[in-house]
């Protein structure tokens, strides 16, 4: 294409305050001058608008064939009607030298940036040099004055090395981002009109059954239900607003190394699009600290994959003291130079925490940060289904970039408060019964049952909670928040539940029972000593023989069955069960003899035919998971579901036209 413009045409726009005369005069000066490379090809960045829209006024006649020599300063080109695809003629005037580039839109990308989504324009760009063709697909960013692209480093090395470098790769680079700069254009549109435009269904979707939504779409992860609707939540406290003290759900996932702890955090953390909201890492340290870049850490989810002893202070000093400070070594421009001086960067606010810790690394700082943390535990099981979804990995885990929009659009659309003071005297029943257990403070455990509800009631989008996200919370996390109130995580618990009620057992003999290491064993052991669980006595001064204390019988007792306890007289017969959860509707009767009241508020009477058939009913369909309703009480009899629902143990669903009901 030969351009029809004067050959000095584009001198004209070098200085807005120069002459056509002046231009000229100084056009052979101006090629002459000694710059650096830098000098020579750095691009002039546009200092406003008006200067931009000026430009394009004058030549809004010109024609689209446009050149540019290495001053890099240009006429603009008529963009009015782009059905036409501009040709940019790069030129080296020393060497003759000159490549022609083509730059079309072939597309758009929407990309989630807070609570907006920013379409991006999608470039193909084509470069000629002789007889010689190049193509590439180019993104375009954004700077903080000017749009660039990226995409498109390998074709261009390319492009130099057959040209000899005439023109030098970074004056085609700067030709082509002046070129796109004023070109196009980044659409900003609010993400939830964005979604709701485009999405409507999908956004009620999730709006209707957040939890089932999250479940459905994480299913490359096999199982651990429980930790995905605690990390979901953990998401959802982060736009929750911030008051005194703990303020979100934060989570440590709690598990030997290996078990797949940080793959079910990541396959729930990948619907959040926005990398601004989401910093993940292995550790914290000063200098990333004081580099991150931000200026709140409300709203956003710090995922460590590791807690450290570097790690420990930071995440108490943010969760306690809501900041988090730190000091950084940077360089400075003084009259003398420059030197590096010691700045204090302190960044406000509370994030979302979640992180992983293995399960053998116990020591008493660590516990420091625990109470302010819900530790979740992670018990390895071999699984083949699990082994056959890790061999199948890749075919099919790639997330929806509709999916993020989505989940981001729902997310920050939920409202920041949710009222709790309807369930508040129910939470107060948990906390009694578990201040009856231990005389550690159940503060924090307060918060984080508190926490808990109101996400659940958030994630619905209530501004109130009601009895529906207490029983929520108590049927899905409440062994959770209890563990933690004692100090306890489900591995404590395995150990409890080896020890026999009465007498004791030998390390080795306990380490055999759960097939550990004797050493990893007795670790936990010491650590639950401690919290006076369990006892130790040297035999022969070598030797530990390990036994439940009387906190320790009451909570296996509590936690034997995790749903059902059973109560039994001197020969071992049943006679009366009650449900080990606390159901926000039962009432102990104040009883603090036992863990559970023998009196459980009329769930479960004392034993007789009824009993144990409500009983054996309820197991049957704990191990089983949903069973048609006909099917259940075809076995146990027409009355079985309403005594088991008049008890608040089960819950129904319709699948496919047909009624079917579960154990809670």
């Amino acid at each position: 294409m030969t351009p029809l413009l004067p050959k000095d045409y584009w001198r004209r726009f070098e200085d807005e305050d120069e002459t056509d005369e002046d231009a000229t005069k100084n056009g052979k000066a101006n090629s002459k001058k000694s710059q650096s490379d830098s000098e020579k090809y750095k691009l002039s960045t546009r200092s406003s608008t008006e200067k931009r829209i000026a430009r394009d006024k004058r030549v809004a006649n010109a024609t689209h064939a446009t050149r540019f020599t290495n001053s890099l300063d240009y006429d603009s080109v008529d963009i009015s009607n782009k059905s036409q695809i501009d040709e940019i003629i790069v030129k080296d005037e020393k060497n003759r030298k000159e490549v022609r580039v083509t730059i079309e839109k072939i597309g758009d990308k929407d990309v989630v940036v807070k609570d907006v989504i920013k379409t991006i324009p999608k470039l193909k760009i084509t470069i000629r040099y002789k007889d010689k063709t190049w193509e590439c697909n180019a993104d375009v960013f954004e700077t903080d004055d000017s749009l660039q692209t990226i995409g498109c480093e390998k074709t261009l090395s390319e492009v130099v090395r057959v040209t000899g470098r005439h023109p030098p790769k970074e004056q085609i680079t700067d030709t082509i981002n002046r070129y796109v700069d004023l070109s196009f254009e980044i659409k900003v549109t609010p993400l939830l009109d964005y979604v709701k435009q485009k999405y409507a269904d999908r956004l009620a979707e999730i709006e209707n059954e957040p939890f089932e939504w999250i479940l459905q779409r994480t299913n490359e992860i096999v199982g651990y239900e429980r930790l995905k609707l605690l990390t979901f939540l953990s998401i959802v406290s982060s736009q929750m607003r911030r008051i005194r003290g703990i303020s979100r759900v934060h989570i440590n996932i709690v598990g030997q190394s290996g078990a797949g702890k940080s793959s079910v955090v990541k396959s729930v953390l990948k619907f959040v699009a926005d990398d601004d909201m989401k910093i993940d890492g292995t550790r914290f340290t000063e200098k990333s600290l004081g580099y991150l870049g931000i200026d709140s850490f409300d709203g956003r989810i710090v995922f460590l994959e590791q807690i450290d002893k570097q790690n420990i202070a930071y995440l108490k000093e943010a969760i306690s003291e809501e900041k988090i400070t730190t000091y950084v070594t940077v360089k400075v421009k003084t009259d003398d130079g420059e030197k590096y001086v010691t700045q204090k960067v302190t960044i406000e606010g509370q994030p979302v925490f979640i992180s992983t810790s293995v399960a053998d690394n116990v020591d008493l700082e660590k516990e420091q940060l625990e109470n302010r943390i819900l530790n979740v535990y992670l018990k390895y099981v071999y699984s083949r289904e699990v082994i056959k979804s890790i061999l199948e990995r890749g075919n099919n885990e790639e997330t929806s970039d509709i999916d993020k929009m989505v989940f981001m659009a729902y997310l920050h659309n939920r409202p920041e408060w949710a009222d709790i003071s309807p369930v508040e005297s129910d939470i107060m029943k948990f906390t009694d019964r578990l201040a009856e257990l231990t005389k550690s403070p159940v503060n924090r455990t307060a918060e984080v049952l508190r926490n808990l509800v109101r996400a659940v009631a958030i994630a619905r989008g209530k501004a109130k909670a009601d009895m529906d996200d207490l029983n929520f919370v108590m049927s899905n996390f409440q062994l959770d928040v209890f563990y933690n109130g004692l100090g306890l995580t489900e591995r404590d618990i395995e150990i409890i539940e080896a020890l026999p009620d009465t007498g004791g057992m030998k390390t080795q003999e306990v380490a055999d029972a759960l097939r550990m290491s004797k050493q990893y064993v007795l670790n936990l052991l010491k650590n639950i000593e401690r919290k006076g669980i369990v006892e130790g006595s040297k035999d022969d001064n070598h030797t530990f023989t390990w036994s439940l204390t009387a906190l320790g019988r009451r909570i296996k007792a509590l936690v034997s069955d995790k749903d059902i306890v059973e109560v039994r007289d001197e020969k071992g017969e049943l006679v009366g069960a009650v449900d080990a959860k606390f159901r926000p509707d039962a009432d102990g009767g104040g009883n603090k003899e036992n863990a559970v009241s023998g009196n459980d508020g009329g769930r479960v009477p004392g034993s007789d035919g009824e009993t144990n058939r409500v009983i054996e009913a309820y197991k049957f369909l704990k191990e089983r998971g949903w069973v048609r309703v006909m099917d259940i009480a075809g076995w146990f009899s027409d009355d079985i579901i309403e005594k088991l629902k008049r008890k608040d143990l089960v819950e129904f669903n319709i699948i496919d036209g047909v009624e079917y009901v579960r154990a809670k």
